[in-house]
């Protein structure tokens, strides 16, 4: 079945996209992420069907989405854990590469309304708050000569 054209030959529908929206892009959460995980978002996104689709059960597995970025499989590995402790996704079912049947690893976006459960979307990436991972000294051990000489 084709689609479905007006008189002047145009589709009539919209077609598919990946919105971000800003109030999103805004947040702490966001702009703490590196590029590739960014783009694991994006590709993620890419996979939601929309509002009572498939949110919940968004598979994607870390071979999958290092093909479609083109990197290796754990800068893949490391973008999609950076999504979950941002609060950008939160996975629902482990996939497994060892069954006979493949299953991937399925996730779900807190951006969106869960369609598995009915739960509300949760938006836990507002919430995120950057911890201060350096030590109090500076990465190359007190920061002047009064520091060094009390220690």
């Amino acid at each position: 079945m084709g689609k479905r054209h007006n008189a002047t030959g145009r589709s009539k529908g919209e077609g598919r996209y990946v919105a971000l929206h800003h109030w999103l892009m805004r947040t702490e959460a966001w702009r703490a992420l590196d590029p590739v995980a960014r783009c694991a978002y994006v590709e993620m996104s890419a996979r939601y069907g929309g509002p009572g689709s498939n949110n919940g059960r968004l598979p994607l597995s870390v071979r999958d989405l290092a093909a479609a970025l083109n990197v290796s499989k754990a800068t893949a590995t490391r973008a999609l854990h950076r999504l979950q402790e941002h609060g950008f996704v939160v996975l629902t079912k482990r996939g497994a590469f060892s069954v006979k049947v493949r299953q991937a690893t399925e996730w779900r976006l807190t951006e969106f309304a869960c369609d598995v459960t009915g739960a509300l979307a949760t938006k836990d990436f507002t919430r995120w708050k950057k911890q201060n991972t350096g030590s109090p000294e500076g990465p190359n051990g007190p920061r002047s000569e009064t520091e060094r000489s009390l220690s």
